[in-house]
């Protein structure tokens, strides 16, 4: 598994989608975590330090701090268009998960067809292609691997991005979730919002990195609405 060091370079030759949420001008507010360095105590190492180092902001300008490599997840807190809401609120479908493999513009093509299209509301694909492009812009322009589906009705376990990077968006009620530290039964365990974007860094083998899972159905039966997860594919 590769290491945060092979992380590729992002680009700022970033053009926006006219689909994408634009970004109202004004003060910018970034929030961060700051984990302990290193395991002091052998009570700090039965709490599973060291956590993971979380960047957020609602401006896209925080996908910039992917470059850090002292940084594990950065979350793009964006805010979207209540269309956006009031169409995957109100959608009820639940079509076959939706797994494609390819370059971003391929991946484009393969969202384009009618019979992808009837399954999926046009907002949700419009956005993966859209997240897809800017995916690949961060990444070098790899191979990505994408799935599209409905959570699981049972709880997911947790586990870290198999490559170099892993991006994960909810549409709905909630977003995936993410440990705050190495042991899950112990750690806060917290869920990102409803249209978030959270770029999360893969790890080498036996290194700590950020844990996170895919929501669950709630016990009253609600759904939290369909996940985007999207990996590099650079093997």
């Amino acid at each position: 598994m590769p290491s945060s060091a092979q992380q590729h370079p992002v680009s700022m030759n970033m053009t926006p989608s006219a689909n994408a949420p634009r970004e109202s001008p004004g003060a910018v507010l970034f929030m961060e975590s700051w984990p302990a360095s290193k395991i002091d105590t052998p009570e700090d190492a039965a709490l599973g330090y060291p956590a993971p180092h979380v960047v957020a902001c609602a401006h896209a300008a925080v996908v910039m701090d992917l470059q850090r490599p002292d940084v594990d997840m950065v979350v793009w807190g964006r805010r979207v268009p209540a269309a956006w809401e009031k169409s995957v609120t109100g959608w009820s479908g639940s079509p076959s998960p939706l797994t494609l493999s390819g370059m971003p513009s391929e991946i484009a093509d393969c969202l384009a067809t009618p019979a992808v299209r009837q399954g999926w509301p046009p907002v949700i694909l419009t956005d993966v292609v859209d997240l897809s492009s800017l995916f690949g812009a961060l990444t070098g322009g790899v191979r990505q691997h994408i799935r599209l589906m409905t959570p699981p009705s049972s709880e997911a376990i947790f586990e870290l991005p198999p490559d170099v990077l892993r991006l994960i968006c909810g549409y709905g009620r909630t977003g995936a979730e993410w440990c705050g530290n190495q042991d899950p039964k112990s750690g806060i365990v917290s869920a990102l919002s409803p249209f978030a974007v959270a770029f999360i860094k893969g790890v080498a083998e036996g290194e700590a990195g950020c844990l996170h899972r895919l929501p669950a159905s709630a016990p009253n039966g609600a759904r939290p609405g369909p996940i985007l997860v999207m990996d590099t594919v650079s093997r």
